[in-house]
């Protein structure tokens, strides 16, 4: 991974470590938080080389003194491990241990963070001794590394000599094994700060990044799991990356545990929660999601904010689907997102591969062929400018077509696919589908693809839509509807609403919202499962809502 953020947080870490261990829920809430808006980079400290030694220093050589140590850190980190692994162990040097870490990470940043986690899991749960090549190689091959490389490097020089530039950038640093240190590459500034809750982090962060970055609110324990199969995770995790207290991370881990999906084990008397690595979690049931999705900071329930926190969120995330079409999204995006909804190549190939790349309609609203020769078209979220100049062909030189979106990159990405198109009877304006910036009666044809499931106001959008329309006029709408009520089990949540699930309406109550707008002839052309290719976590809540894309038509009566 390239590290391009301009802040970096430096964990100084051991996996023998019970201070690394403590400091894992907060490294966790800071991912999810962040992303990759945060660069977090591990360097391996390296207790001790002797355990004897390293006991005589610190003043615990005799058994009990340790254990009482060990007990009083444990309680302020309270983050559960075995009290008892560093006697059970072996482990009398964990320099291997952390060469191994770095021999890990010569295969890949996410190959490592993996290995990193249930090697400390192995040492610190399980009181197995981390510097012993059979557990180390047996981790490995659970992290999927390539074995044959990672026995290479780590009895070869690269790894080793890494593990000591860490350490000496450790001693200049000042760095210690319970603190994380947060810089800002841009400006220099950096800050050590220490502690087992997010909070005293996440401000320093935001300090030093002088608040531009985005926060995201964790909201889905499953898909938590998901991204971390196979890690035993505590209540105390869930409880510091949720921002729950404890006891109601145990009660939803516990409720989800009584299902296939994400098992409670018993270790060392403390509880460990997981999510087994080749399970698929079948469709969830409404008390499954309830548990699952800690949504109360993240809900909405001002109209008038929710109209703003909504805009906010959808114009944050298609700017990076403008910006970044390669990137990873909870829908299909670009040539993989028209497969899915259905376009044909030879319409594709006639355009931009430009305005392709970033498509991010769910359907093929022209299945309707709504549109024909010489026709006023108007695309409702026009996006990076695919459907408008699909209706540009289908109208031909004699027609006109205007694109509409509120988002700045998406504007200037359609602009930019329509110059080079060559098309002159195609342009892009910004304003919203419940503001529409077009005379009554002006267009034959409305078009939309993905849009109006994230407008909160669907009736007033669908009211601007029957107005700009001439009498006669048609309308071609590809969107996202459910079977179930979404907000109801769900709350008002803008990230759900972004994704294109938190504002989608029951089929039933969409349909019926266009009829009261004045439309007639309202029928439903095509079904897709548009979310066939999401990720298991976004499939698993779509099955249980019964969402999918559907392609509707609709006349404005003469």
């Amino acid at each position: 991974m390239n590290d391009v953020s301009a802040i970096r947080v430096i964990h100084y870490g051991d996996p023998w470590c019970w201070f690394s261990w403590g400091l894992e829920p907060v490294i966790q809430r800071l991912y999810e938080v962040y992303g990759d808006q945060v660069s977090i980079v591990y360097r391996m400290g390296g207790v001790f080389n002797d355990l004897g030694e390293w006991r005589e220093k610190y003043g615990v050589g005799d058994d009990p003194a340790l254990s009482e140590w060990i007990a009083e850190t444990d309680q302020m980190m309270r983050n559960p491990f075995d009290l008892g692994y560093v006697l059970k162990s072996g482990m009398k040097d964990t320099s291997k241990a952390c060469i191994a870490v770095k021999a890990a990470g010569l295969q890949g940043e996410e190959l490592m963070l993996r290995f990193y986690r249930k090697l400390m899991e192995a040492i610190q749960l399980f009181s197995q001794n981390g510097s012993d090549d059979e557990v180390i190689m047996r981790i490995a091959a659970q992290s999927e590394l390539d074995l044959k490389k990672l026995a290479e490097d780590l009895h070869g020089s690269k790894a080793s000599s890494m593990f000591e530039d860490d350490r000496r950038n450790m001693a200049a640093d000042r760095g210690n094994f319970f603190s994380l240190l947060v810089v800002n590459k841009d400006t220099g500034e950096r800050e050590l700060v220490s502690g087992y809750t997010s909070e005293e982090y996440e401000k320093v962060i935001d300090r030093i990044s002088r608040r531009r970055l985005d926060k995201k609110i964790p909201i889905d324990i499953i898909e938590y799991f998901d991204n971390r199969r196979e890690f035993f995770v505590t209540a105390r995790e869930i409880s510091e990356v949720f921002q729950i207290n404890e006891a109601d991370a145990e009660r939803r881990l516990s409720g989800l545990s009584k299902s296939a999906i994400i098992r409670k084990e018993i270790v060392a008397g403390s509880s460990y929660w997981l999510f087994p690595a080749h399970v698929s979690a079948p469709e969830l049931t409404l008390e499954q999601v309830n548990l699952s999705h800690v949504t109360e900071r993240a809900m909405v329930t001002e109209p008038a904010r929710l109209e703003q926190v909504v805009k906010v969120a959808v114009q944050k995330l298609y700017t990076k689907v403008a910006e970044e079409p390669r990137g990873v999204f909870h829908f299909p995006v670009g040539r993989e997102g028209t497969n899915v909804a259905g376009y044909p190549d030879e319409e594709l190939n006639k355009i931009p591969v430009t305005a392709v790349e970033s498509f991010a309609g769910v359907g093929y609203p022209h299945k309707t062929n709504s549109i024909k020769e010489g026709d006023a078209v108007l695309d409702v979220g026009s996006g990076s400018g695919t459907d408008i100049l699909v209706a540009a062909i289908r109208t031909g030189p004699g027609g006109r077509v205007t694109g509409l979106d509120l988002t700045e990159a998406m504007i200037e990405k359609a602009r930019s696919n329509v110059e080079k198109s060559g098309f002159k009877n195609v342009k892009v304006v910004k304003g919203e589908a419940t503001k529409i910036p077009l005379d009554d009666g002006s267009v034959d044809v409305v078009t939309s693809n993905g849009v109006l499931n994230l407008v909160p106001d669907k009736q007033k959008a669908f009211n601007e839509i029957f107005r700009v329309l001439k009498p006669g006029g048609r309308i071609q709408l590809a969107d996202i509807v459910t079977r179930e009520d979404v907000q109801a089990a769900c709350g008002i949540v803008p990230q759900l609403w972004a994704d294109c699930i938190g504002g989608a309406s029951i089929e039933r109550d969409y349909l019926e919202m266009i009829r009261k707008a004045g439309f007639s002839d309202v029928k439903v052309v095509d079904r897709i499962d548009y979310f066939a290719r999401s990720p298991e976590s976004v499939r698993r809540l779509t099955k249980t809502f019964g969402a999918e894309s559907v392609v509707i038509s609709a006349r404005k009566p003469i």
